[in-house]
């Protein structure tokens, strides 16, 4: 692979890594059932630092996505390109499919984790509102894969550009004095 692939790779697999770091310690500090207590008709929650990383893994997944989408070339890119394969597109929109879905659920997961208002069910109990387990780190993975997918388009689409060239390199043929003279004489 040349330099320029490389470098496109250890950059999205940094944002994955990232996204899903922070994605997973949103998980382990995330508000629990037993961690909110009741007293009267309120739900006290303690503090947790779960909202700040969610809504951090959220942002390096969309900033992974963007520079997946805009160095692939876009969508329309791969579309038009002779060169790209059936499989880097199927692999482009898995990676798009994983990170809509992985922010999806991290920004959910950290909406969910603020709440602090508590409701009365149909029996008259009061409700307190925690993030199920599992959430964030499903969006953890799934910005993780994002990642994968997007290098594993790129580099599938790149290794067919290099296979099958698409038209030869273009020859700049070069004047000289003698070529003008003739020309114009």
């Amino acid at each position: 692979m040349e330099s320029r692939s490389v470098g496109f790779c250890v950059l999205v697999a940094g944002l994955g890594i990232i996204s899903a770091a922070t994605g997973f310690a949103a998980e382990a500090t995330r508000v629990k059932d037993s961690d909110v207590y009741i007293e009267g008709d309120s739900c006290f929650y303690p503090s947790s630092p779960a909202l700040a990383l969610g809504i951090i893994a959220a942002v390096f997944a969309i900033v992974t996505r963007i520079y997946i989408t805009v160095t692939f070339c876009g969508s329309t890119c791969c579309r038009s390109d002779p060169n790209s394969t059936p499989i880097s597109k199927f692999l482009y929109v898995l990676s798009w499919v994983a990170s809509v879905i992985a922010v999806v659920l991290l920004l959910a997961a950290a909406g969910i984790n603020n709440e602090t208002d508590e409701q009365f069910d149909s029996y008259g109990y009061i409700t307190c509102y925690v993030v199920k387990p599992g959430i964030y780190a499903s969006g953890a993975v799934l910005a993780l894969l994002s990642a994968v997918f997007g290098i594993a388009a790129y580099v599938t689409l790149m290794s067919s550009r290099e296979e099958n060239p698409t038209s030869p390199p273009i020859a700049i043929p070069s004047t000289t004095d003698q070529d003008l003279e003739k020309s114009s004489g």
